[in-house]
C-alpha cells in the first residue's frame, strides 16, 4: 500500500468563528490567532470536542499522531518476528490445526487489528489533508472491506437461505474442483479441501471452513456455466455470496490460511467478471504474500517443518502464476519481479485419495513434473515472465531490435512445448498451446509500440494466430476443455483478432503470397529464426478465413458467458470487412494461374493437436457449444 499524497500544510477546515467572517485561519490549537486577538479564544470550536483525535486540523500534528502509533506498530511487530522465530517450526497451516489455539489466534487478531486500524489512520490521513468538514466514515474500514470493496464490479446479491448442495452432489463438485482447476493451482491439500467439507457437512463449520468449501463450489459451479446467468451461474453466485458473509472473518492479513482464502477468490474472479476485478485481487494476495514472507525461503539456521514449507512454496508458486497470467491478460504490470523473490521449486503434490469414495481417487498421485499439470503451467509462466519483463517493465530499446532479442524467446517456448509428455490431458494440452500462441504474438508484437516487423515476423504473427484460433476453438468446442477456459480468454482472442485484422489490412499479401519470405540476416551467434508452416495458396487463404471466423465465434461464445468487453463491437465490425475482402480477393486470385514454387524453412514449429477443418465455413456449423 503506498502512502497517500499529501501536501497540504494549511488547516483542513476553520474554525466556525473565521468561517462564518471569511476571514483566514490558521488552525491553532487550543484557539486560533484571529479568537484569542479577539478575546474569543474560549469560543473557538478548535478547543471543543467536534474535533476528536484523529481528526486534528492541525496538519503536523495530525503527522506526529500517526507518526507515533506506527512506531508502537513497528515495535510490536519485531517481537511477534522474534516469537515466530522460535516457533515457527511448530505453526500449521491446515484448517484443522493448532491456528485455533489461544495463544496463536490472540497474535492473529492483534495483527489483524493493527492492519485494520493502520488503513484507517491512512483513509483517516488522506482526507484530513483534502478535504472539509469531514465526520470520518473510515472508522468502520476493515482490510477485508476494503479488499472487496476495491475489487467488486457490481455489489453480490444477498439470499435468505444458505442451503448447499446434497452431500452427494457437493462432494462430486469438490472432486471437479480438484481435478481441474486446484490441479493448475494446488493452493490446498486434498485433506484440507475434505476436512473442510467434512465440517461443513457435519454442521459445525468454522468460518474458513464455510468459505473454503463454499468457494470451491461456487469455481466448480462457475466453471461449468455455459451461459451467463444459466442455473450454474446463479448458483456459482449464491454459493460465492454465502461464503463472502464471512469475509471479515477469513480475510485476515498475516496468516497463510487467509491468503489462501484471497487465492480461491482470485480464481472465482477469473470465472466471474461481473462481480470482481482479477487483476486487483491478485495484487492485494502478492501484497499480503510478501508481507508473511513466503516469497523468501526461510533461514538455513531455522528448523521448518517440510510439508508446511512445501505448502508455502506450493502457495507462492500458485500467487506467481495467477499474477502472471492475469497481467499477461490485462497487459498490465507484474505485481512482483522475478529478482525479487527467492523460493525453490516445490515438488509436485501428492494428494490422498477421496476421504469418501476410492473409485473416486484421482491419478495425480503417480504425476511427475514432467507431467503435473501445475508444473507445466509454471514452467509457461516462468519462461513468459522472463520476455515479459524485458519488453513491458524495462526500457524499449529491445523493442529496436526484435529478432536479436525475441527469437531466443521464441525457440525456448516452443522446445518446451515439444517436450510435453504423450500423457499430458488433452484439455491442458489445448490451455498450454492457446497460452504460447498468444504469448508469441504479444512478443513479436506488443500493443501499444510501434510497428517494426519485417515480412519474416509477419508471417510468423499470421501461423501463430492460425494456432491460436485452433488451440482456443478446441477448448471452446469440447465439453472437456470447455471447463479450463476463463474470462481471460477472451481477452486474449481480442488482442489476437485485433493484431491479425491489423496485420492482413496491413499487409495482404501474408494470406496470398505463396513464396515465403526469407529470415532476416541475423549474427553468426544468434538463434536462428523459428520456421514457417507449409501451405499452398489455397492453404493460406483458408487459413486466413477459418482463422478469423473462429476467433469470432470464441468471442460469441465466451461473450455469452463471461460478458462481451467494450472493445468487441469494434472488433466485430473490422473482423466483418476483413472476411468480406479476404473472400473477394481469393475469388480473383483463383482466376490466375500460379507458377511460383513454394519453399519450406524448417525450425522449431508449434506441435499440432486440433483436427484440421476442410472448408471456410466448418466453424459456423455447430462446433461450439450453445
Amino acid at each position: 500500500m503506498e502512502a497517500p499524497l499529501l501536501r497540504v500544510s494549511r488547516p483542513v477546515s476553520a474554525c466556525s468563528r473565521c468561517r462564518n467572517a471569511k476571514t483566514k485561519c490558521d488552525g491553532k490549537l487550543p484557539a486560533c490567532t484571529a479568537c484569542e486577538r479577539s478575546n474569543r479564544a474560549a469560543e473557538c470550536s478548535s478547543a471543543n470536542d467536534q474535533f476528536a483525535k484523529g481528526k486534528e486540523r492541525s496538519y503536523v500534528a495530525s503527522l506526529e499522531t500517526r507518526v507515533e502509533r506506527l512506531e508502537k506498530q513497528l515495535a510490536q511487530a519485531r517481537h511477534r518476528k522474534n516469537l515466530t522465530t522460535m516457533d515457527i517450526g511448530s505453526q500449521n497451516l491446515l484448517p484443522s490445526s493448532n491456528l485455533t489455539s489461544g495463544g496463536r489466534r490472540r497474535v492473529q487478531r492483534k495483527e489483524a487489528s493493527d492492519v485494520d486500524e493502520l488503513v484507517s489512520d491512512f483513509g483517516y490521513l488522506s482526507v484530513n489533508a483534502t478535504a472539509r468538514d469531514f465526520h470520518g466514515f473510515t472508522k468502520e474500514m476493515s482490510f477485508a472491506r476494503l479488499v472487496l470493496s476495491t475489487s467488486s464490479v457490481e455489489t453480490m446479491p444477498r439470499y435468505s437461505s444458505n442451503t448447499l448442495y446434497s452431500r452427494e452432489h457437493a462432494r462430486t463438485l469438490v472432486q471437479q474442483c480438484l481435478d481441474e482447476v486446484l490441479s493448475l493451482y494446488p493452493i490446498f491439500t486434498d485433506t484440507a479441501v475434505y476436512g473442510s467439507f467434512e465440517a461443513v457437512s457435519q454442521r459445525a463449520p468454522t468460518p474458513l471452513h464455510w468459505w473454503n468449501t463454499c468457494m470451491i463450489l461456487a469455481i466448480a459451479l462457475a466453471s461449468r456455466s455455459q451461459v451467463k446467468d444459466d442455473a450454474l451461474y446463479r448458483d456459482a453466485v449464491r454459493h460465492a455470496s454465502s461464503a463472502l458473509e464471512h469475509a471479515e472473518s477469513v480475510l485476515q492479513p498475516g496468516s497463510v490460511a487467509g491468503l489462501q482464502a484471497i487465492l480461491l477468490l482470485v480464481i472465482y474472479s477469473m470465472l466471474d467478471p461481473s462481480h470482481f476485478k482479477s487483476w486487483y485481487l491478485i495484487g492485494v494476495a502478492s501484497r499480503v504474500m510478501v508481507d508473511i514472507g513466503i516469497h523468501q525461503e526461510p533461514a538455513e539456521d531455522l528448523r521448518v517443518n517440510k510439508s508446511q514449507l512445501m505448502l508455502k512454496r506450493r502457495i507462492f508458486y500458485c500467487v506467481y502464476t495467477l499474477d502472471r497470467a492475469i497481467s499477461i491478460a490485462n497487459v498490465r504490470p507484474f505485481s512482483f519481479s522475478d529478482d525479487s523473490a527467492n523460493v525453490d521449486p516445490p515438488v509436485s503434490p501428492i494428494p490422498s485419495r477421496s476421504l469418501f469414495d476410492p473409485s473416486m481417487s484421482t491419478n495425480r498421485q503417480a504425476l511427475t513434473d514432467s507431467t503435473d499439470p501445475s508444473a507445466q503451467l509454471l514452467k509457461l509462466r516462468q519462461i513468459q515472465s522472463s520476455w515479459y519483463q524485458t519488453v513491458f517493465q524495462s526500457n524499449h530499446e529491445s523493442l529496436m531490435e526484435p529478432w536479436q532479442s525475441r527469437c531466443s524467446a521464441l525457440n525456448e517456448m516452443y522446445r518446451w512445448i515439444a517436450t510435453l509428455s504423450s500423457s499430458t490431458p488433452t484439455a491442458v494440452k489445448h490451455l498450454l498451446i492457446s497460452e504460447l500462441a498468444f504469448s508469441s504474438i504479444l512478443l513479436l508484437r506488443p500493443p501499444g509500440t510501434p510497428n517494426s516487423l519485417c515480412s519474416y515476423g509477419k508471417a510468423l504473427l499470421f501461423d501463430y494466430a492460425v494456432k491460436f484460433a485452433e488451440a482456443t476453438f478446441n477448448m471452446c468446442s469440447l465439453s472437456h476443455s470447455y471447463n479450463y477456459c476463463t474470462s481471460h480468454d477472451i481477452l486474449r482472442t481480442l488482442l489476437v483478432g485485433e493484431a491479425l485484422i491489423h496485420l492482413l489490412q496491413e499487409s495482404p499479401a501474408i494470406a496470398f503470397n505463396v513464396t515465403p519470405p526469407n529470415p532476416p540476416p541475423l549474427p553468426t551467434e544468434s538463434v536462428a529464426p523459428p520456421g514457417l508452416q507449409r501451405r499452398d495458396f489455397r492453404e493460406h487463404v483458408d487459413d486466413a478465413i477459418n482463422t478469423i471466423t473462429r476467433l469470432d465465434q470464441i468471442v460469441q461464445t465466451l461473450g455469452c458467458r463471461f460478458g462481451f468487453p467494450p472493445s468487441c463491437k469494434k472488433y466485430h465490425y473490422d473482423s466483418t470487412t476483413t472476411l468480406q475482402t479476404l473472400y473477394t480477393r481469393r475469388q480473383q486470385q483463383e482466376m490466375q494461374v500460379l507458377t511460383q514454387p513454394q519453399g519450406v524453412y524448417t525450425g522449431p514449429t508449434l506441435p499440432s493437436i486440433v483436427p484440421s477443418y476442410p472448408d471456410a465455413h466448418g466453424a459456423a456449423r455447430g462446433y461450439l457449444p450453445s
